[in-house]
């Protein structure tokens, strides 16, 4: 009987969910490379990780400039910090209104892609699933965005190393706009009402798309099920392997 039941039953792969918490930059960032490293080396299990910052970060591309990217003085007085990604691309601002979400894997566990773009379209597609779940109709835009109605929501990117792909994602649950536009070196010279609008017309965050902000429990619960479905596996929270807390 029991047998009967399970045919057709199809087990899913089990991947760590790991939730780091709210953590500095360089913390963060550490644990990225880390994180890498052992999935590489055989040591972690495939992993979706959860992270947010705090203090606030603004974090530059691999092969970015610092000095031409961050405005030094104003993150300083502010007391924001900054670190640079493993991952190309530009800099950013994350606070604690934002979510960071990553796949850590051997690149022969993920579903079938031919391209990059492919590649990027498939990890973005558990975001992309979250955002439904929360209400908001949300669609990837190559090469590397995930769009609400024209304005961006999530920006990703990734790595790889010996077998084993980082690919990493921001989630804008609410966005300081103000904040964002003085700690990067964007091209304005004075904040001025309409800086803020062009921002506000090319950026949006859940807050302004819901009409207001959801929990962080609830953000989590919609990612993992989103990711779940897309990547066809089973999420099961743990926390640090002892060689990956060096």
């Amino acid at each position: 009987m029991l047998l009967t039941c399970l045919e057709g039953y199809e087990l899913k792969p089990v991947w760590r969910l790991l939730d780091t918490g709210p953590r500095t930059a360089a913390e963060n960032m550490a644990l990225d490379e880390v994180l890498l490293e052992c999935r590489a080396m055989g040591v972690s299990p495939n992993t979706f990780r959860l992270l947010r910052f705090k203090p606030p970060a603004v974090l530059v591309g691999y092969h970015q400039d610092v000095t031409q990217e961050v405005r030094l003085d104003y993150v300083e007085e502010k007391g924001i910090h900054v670190n640079r990604r493993i991952t190309g691309g530009g800099a950013i601002y994350f606070d604690e209104e934002s979510v960071g979400w990553e796949i850590v894997a051997s690149k022969s566990s993920l579903p079938p892609y031919g391209s990059v773009e492919s590649l990027f379209r498939v990890m973005c597609t558990g975001a992309v699933k979250a955002l439904e779940k929360l209400g908001v109709k949300a669609s990837f835009r190559p090469k590397n965005d995930i769009e609400v109605k024209g304005r961006k929501i999530s920006g990703t990117g990734g790595t790889e190393r010996s077998g084993a792909i980082l690919f990493q994602g921001t989630l804008l649950v609410d966005f300081d706009v103000e904040t964002m536009i003085k700690a990067l070196r964007v091209p304005v010279v004075k904040l001025k009402d309409k800086e803020i609008r062009s921002v506000r017309e090319r950026v949006t965050c859940l807050s302004w798309e819901l009409g207001y902000k959801p929990t962080y429990e609830e953000v989590k619960r919609c990612l993992v099920s989103g990711f779940e479905e897309a990547m066809s596996v089973e999420l099961r929270e743990a926390g640090l392997l002892e060689e990956e807390e060096r």
